[in-house]
């Protein structure tokens, strides 16, 4: 179509200029002595739109051949340009299909441009890392720091140092990476993990206060993991009495009555001989929610007021009174205060509810010391049949 006005355009022009040169009088003189030339007015025109044109080809011309050289450089770079393009997504679909040395070939060598250099290294070295081969990972982590790309090459090697195992190569990976990017939160999950492996419980708690600060943890699991940070705390702080009071203090309301957290709690102070303490912690942990393990440990309290145990438990066992486990301890409880009548009763409850092996033991214990060796030696036998059943 453009070829098509183009045409029309000069067939108009063409005719304009015919009837032009037939009407028109006037002529042109060139001079240049001797000689002397005289030519009609329209071929004066056309022969100086000739000329002109002609010498405006011949500049362009000129300029093409000048121009030539830097015009195949310019090509032969888009060339290159367009292989290495095709090169990377090579690179990136070998990545996405999991064909890690044919990526890790063709991203760990590939040169481009400066922006993608260092993602196809990190690519390269996660490549690497799947082939199990270190030292190439190694490798292309370094290059990828070199390269710009230092942040996303030390959160893998921070990964992948996690999955060996090796805490202490994964936090020397994420310190790096926190001169980056402190509140990274994929460096705080990491380092949440780190922590953990390495035992560094007052981290974890440090760690999850930040994590919980973004919202980067579901409510349900960040609780999860505070119950084992407080627990693992108070084991730590288990040899100093003073120290493990007020981290017990700091510890929120609500998660001091938390079973798996009062459980440790207790054992703590019980191991220091603060049995009044944990009785404290076990009696509002189950005032608060029922949990049989609790009830088991209560029973193990030797506090300076026993009788008060009692009367607990008698308390418990009236909104309880199913409750196999209660009906142990308070035969356990009974036994330490030499309340043989009531400490049979309520062992012979609890086995009739639910036969366990620590009942049948129990049970025999108080047979041997009463003299019936005969009753105990059942009651022993009974207990062996469950362990060997279970």
């Amino acid at each position: 179509m453009r070829w098509l006005v183009s045409f029309l355009v000069l067939a108009v022009l063409a005719v304009a200029l015919a009837l032009a040169g037939r009407y028109d009088p006037g002529y042109a003189v060139l001079v240049y002595p001797p000689w002397r030339m005289e030519i009609s007015f329209i071929s004066f025109v056309l022969l100086l739109a000739v000329v002109v044109v002609g010498g405006v080809l011949l500049v362009r011309l000129a300029a093409l051949t000048l121009a030539l050289p830097r015009i195949v450089r310019e090509q032969r770079a888009r060339r290159a340009e367009r292989k290495r393009d095709a090169q990377f997504v090579d690179g990136l679909r070998a990545f996405t299909e999991a064909r890690w040395q044919d990526a890790e070939q063709i991203l760990g060598g590939w040169n481009g441009d400066a922006a993608r250099l260092g993602p196809a290294r990190v690519l390269a070295a996660h490549a690497a890392q799947e082939m199990r081969a270190p030292a190439l990972r190694e490798q292309h982590v370094q290059a990828a720091g070199d390269a710009g790309s230092e942040l996303a090459a030390q959160l893998l090697e921070a990964q992948t140092r996690l999955d060996l195992k090796d805490a202490a190569g994964a936090l020397a990976a994420i310190e790096a990476a926190k001169t980056i990017a402190p509140q990274h939160t994929t460096l705080l999950r990491l380092e949440l993990k780190a922590r953990q492996l390495t035992g560094q419980w007052d981290e974890v708690d440090r760690v999850l206060d930040a994590l919980s600060r973004s919202n980067a943890l579901e409510p349900p699991i960040a609780a999860q993991l505070r119950r084992i940070a407080y627990a693992e705390n108070l084991k730590r702080r288990a040899e100093d009495d003073r120290a493990l009071l007020e981290y017990w203090k700091r510890i929120p309301a609500d998660f001091r009555t938390d079973a798996f957290v009062a459980r440790a709690a207790a054992r703590a102070f019980m191991q220091r001989g603060g049995h009044d303490t944990a009785l404290d912690i076990l009696e509002a942990a189950l005032d608060h929610a029922w949990h049989e393990d609790l009830v088991s440990l209560y029973g193990d309290v030797r506090g300076s007021k026993p009788g008060r145990q009692i009367e607990r438990a008698e308390k418990w066992l009236h909104a309880q009174p199913r409750d196999a486990q209660l009906l142990l301890t308070l035969a356990q409880l009974c036994s330490v205060e030499s309340l043989w009548g009531k400490a049979q009763s309520y062992l012979e409850a609890s086995l009739a509810i639910a036969p366990s092996a620590e009942g049948h033991i129990r049970m025999a214990e108080l047979k041997t010391q009463s003299g019936q060796p005969g009753e105990a030696c059942q009651h022993y036998q009974k207990a062996l049949a469950l362990c060997r059943a279970q």
